[in-house]
């Protein structure tokens, strides 16, 4: 399966930089596209700390060093690079 193209990288309320994580919306250029969590590396250990836990688990994150739209845009396309965009695809599946 080719990978896909992408189109657009937003984020979803707009990044805040200073909260480590945020909503992503990458649209595909097939029409298509993905939804989900981007955060900082530091995120998970917030949040098993605000459910006091010692374990965390969730949908699938992606992870990058900073909320920048460079980073997030450079991982975002590495995704799509990778095994024909698998990941990219499985995070969330919006269909075209």
């Amino acid at each position: 399966m080719p990978a896909p193209k992408v189109a657009s990288v937003d984020f979803a309320p707009p990044a805040d930089a200073s909260s480590g994580e945020s909503e992503l919306t990458v649209a595909f250029e097939d029409g298509g596209g993905s939804t989900f969590t981007v955060a900082t590396y530091d995120r998970a250990e917030a949040w098993m700390a605000k459910a006091k836990s010692k374990a965390w688990w969730s949908d699938p994150v992606l992870f990058v060093a900073s909320l920048d739209r460079d980073t997030v845009r450079a991982a975002v396309e590495a995704m799509a690079a990778e095994m024909g965009g698998y990941w990219l695809r499985y995070y969330h599946r919006r269909k075209p």
